[in-house]
């Protein structure tokens, strides 16, 4: 028997309360909107994070003065690049410019903030229209949605996608509770994408959303018309995403654009995707303390609670397809989080007004009981995302405001003032505040829009490594450098290199300069900013870059800035560790190699900080020192040491195998049993003499940095043809 058609009335048109009162009195909403306040004030107080405020900052510059929609590429950079890039952002671009250049960052940070809040605002307006504003749950939803939202925090145009999507829920959630008369706000569809395809290119996960929504709709229709949209909403819906698509094409660039990102998204190299950590999985270990998998499983296990029902009506399919597909999204990168935030949010809340037998108890008892748990949930999510954010914030952040360390801000004052005529060097992150600052007077070489340097991205990761420097500085041949002290290997290569010159370093950055390139030398190299650094995990980093260059007024100046600052417990263990590296330097160079292969020894224990270079340096001189002494067995003790920090360790392997070989030959068979007694630790395994000074040979076959001597030495061993006590070798510095 065919269905009887559904009436008009079979919809509510304005909410659907419970079929019981609401058991909750105002302190719980209170309680938990205070945790949700002050959670979202603390997490979200965090400096402008990376360079893409900047250049899109460049970009709204560049298109006020040349009167254009279009940007150009190629105005940035010195090095190759590829202006065929089809990038639209022009809404956003030409705002924060604007906002910038009237108020500085304090409107920005305020609109960071009001962003954020817009998605809470709408899950409240949301349970509000329907009744439960009181229920514990609705709080716990906003906060976890708030704590989902930070890879949209950046002030950039993923944050207006972010306000876009929740607008997009917020709407849909219109057509679905306001009966046949909803189906004005239908239309809002097309007027948001106009918007936002003109604003991020983000638009294509709302075009994901209409499909997946539409395609829920009609599933309801056939599968449980209880939740299904009226008939005339139904049309009208239709209509509005027929405009939809002909909004996404009304850009600068027409039909080109939604094309090319289709055809670029699956274009991007493998070494494009690793070099950039929005594109890591939100499962991957590399996220560190921002704990997406664990909100992704509390949202998923808070949605299938909502979702499990006995009774009529049936599931509602649009609410599952949406689901589904945006929380699959969500955990492919942490790029794209946030689109799944207001779907979740909303559609919960909306479950939510549909469970009152299950999660509205009648009882007062059990309501406290429930009303306590969701609080102390809510604490603990809330308490521990304000307390990282306070105490351990991810590389080169702080709890507070400004620009973080990963811009140079006072490195490209250096350089405007000294070197702005110089070809520039610089690494990934900071081009884009160098771009913003230095152009047009000043080039980059590379800056976080990544798109017009694909073509060799992947030599550029290569010298980020520390692996062909050389070839790459040949390849792009620049007269000033300016690299993040976060790439050590780097900056190692720098420092070690007889044609470069260290000029001046600040919190985020070191300048080096070619040593035919003349600039102010002086004896404070040293920023001002750097005594006054706000992260400690960054603050690491300038700590040990000043001790490489025995800068021990900065290090000291910058310890004692830590040691007074920085209180919570992780920090104050990284302090010590500090503390201990910065005597250990010392006192190697006083040549009191026993101390500092003790305060090493201790910093790596602790595994918060660590130097084995110097470790393994340390204890190559007290292998020596003791050797020409004739304190043998000390000796070996102090090389099987280096062997245990680094089993690839050449000078060590030899030193070891030479001094074992030694005392077998001269004490006979008992030396012989001591000697072996402990087989030479190499890695996982372990070996003797014999393997030790074969390995040797074998892995310094052609290596020039090897004296021959020392090879024949090792040959005339293992053939028993030495005699006498060898002398032992030390690596380079």
């Amino acid at each position: 028997m065919p269905l009887a058609p559904r009436t008009v009335s079979a919809r509510p048109p304005a909410r659907e309360p419970s079929a019981h009162p609401v058991p909750w009195g105002r302190a719980w909403i209170v309680a938990l909107g205070a945790i949700l306040l002050v959670t979202i004030a603390i997490r979200y107080a965090e400096p402008v994070r990376d360079g893409d405020f900047f250049w899109q900052m460049a970009y709204g510059r560049q298109l006020l003065e040349r009167g254009t929609l279009i940007p150009d590429h190629t105005l940035y950079s010195w090095t190759p690049t590829d202006g065929g890039t089809l990038y639209c952002a022009w809404i956003p671009e030409i705002l924060l410019h604007l906002a910038y250049q009237a108020g500085g960052l304090a409107p920005l940070f305020a609109f960071r903030y009001l962003c954020i809040l817009a998605f809470v605002a709408a899950v409240f307006l949301l349970a509000r229209r329907l009744g439960i504003a009181r229920h514990p749950l609705v709080g716990l939803i906003a906060l976890l949605g708030a704590l989902m939202s930070d890879s949209a925090a950046y002030i950039k145009p993923e944050i207006f996608s972010y306000v876009f999507m929740t607008a997009f829920v917020a709407v849909w959630m219109k057509l679905r509770l306001g009966g046949e008369k909803a189906w004005r706000w239908s239309y809002l569809f097309p007027a948001i994408l106009l918007v936002w395809v003109n604003s991020h290119g983000g638009f294509i996960f709302g075009v994901f959303f209409l499909g997946l929504m539409f395609a829920g709709e009609m599933l309801n229709m056939v599968a449980c018309q209880e939740q299904a949209l009226p008939a005339r909403v139904r049309r009208h819906l239709i209509y509005a995403l027929a405009l939809s698509a002909l909004a996404i094409l009304a850009t600068p660039y027409g039909i080109r654009y939604p094309l090319h990102l289709l055809r670029g998204l699956p274009s991007r190299s493998d070494e494009e995707w690793r070099m950039v950590r929005a594109y890591l999985s939100v499962f991957d270990p590399r996220v560190g303390h921002l704990y997406y998998a664990q909100y992704f499983a509390a949202a998923c296990l808070l949605l299938l609670a909502l979702l499990w029902r006995k009774t009529r009506p049936g599931l509602d399919w649009a609410i599952v397809l949406v689901n589904a597909g945006f929380a699959f999204v969500y955990t492919k990168y942490l790029r794209s989080t946030y689109y799944w935030v207001p779907v979740f949010g909303l559609t919960a809340v909306l479950l939510l007004a549909r469970r009152p037998a299950l999660l509205w108890p009648s009882g007062r008892k059990v309501a406290a009981a429930l009303g306590a748990a969701v609080c102390l949930l809510a604490l603990f999510f809330g308490g521990r995302a304000g307390y990282m954010n306070l105490a351990s914030p991810t590389s080169a952040r702080w709890c507070g405001f400004g620009i973080s360390y990963q811009n140079p801000v006072e490195e490209a004052e250096y350089i405007a003032a000294h070197l702005a005529d110089r070809r520039l060097g610089n690494d990934y992150g900071g081009g884009g505040y160098l771009l913003w600052r230095l152009a047009p007077k000043t080039r980059v070489m590379i800056d976080p829009r990544s798109f017009p340097f694909r073509a060799w991205l992947p030599k550029y990761q290569e010298f980020a490594n520390g692996r062909a420097v050389e070839a790459f500085l040949q390849e792009f041949p620049c007269e000033v450098f300016c690299i993040n002290l976060t790439y050590e290997r780097a900056t190692t290569w720098f420092l070690r290199d007889p044609r470069w010159k260290m000029a001046f370093y600040g919190p985020s950055a070191a300048v080096f300069v070619r040593n035919d390139v003349p600039f102010p030398e002086s004896e404070n190299r040293a920023a001002a900013g750097i005594a006054q650094i706000r992260s400690a995990s960054q603050a690491l980093y300038v700590f040990r870059f000043a001790l490489a260059l025995n800068d021990w007024t900065t290090a000291e100046r910058l310890l004692a800035r830590m040691e007074s600052h920085f209180r919570f417990p992780g920090q104050r263990r990284q302090m010590r560790a500090m503390r201990d590296l910065y005597e250990a330097t010392r006192a190697y160079e006083r040549q009191d190699y026993a101390e500092a292969a003790r305060r090493l020894e201790t910093c790596r224990r602790g595994e918060v900080i660590r130097d084995d270079n110097l470790l393994v340096q340390a204890y190559h001189r007290l292998a020596v020192a003791a050797w020409s002494r004739g304190d043998d067995r000390a000796a070996l003790g102090a090389s099987r040491a280096a062997l245990n920090v680094r089993p690839d360790d050449l000078s060590a392997l030899y030193n070891a195998s030479v001094i074992q070989w030694y005392l077998e030959a001269r004490d006979g068979a008992a030396g012989a049993r001591a000697a072996t007694a402990d087989p030479l630790p190499l890695g996982a395994r372990s070996m003797s003499w014999r393997d030790g000074l074969r390995a040797f040979l074998a892995r310094t076959e052609g290596q020039p940095a090897i004296r021959e001597a020392v090879r024949s030495n090792a040959a005339r061993i293992l053939a028993g043809e030495y005699a006498g006590r060898p002398d032992l070798v030390l690596p380079g510095p």
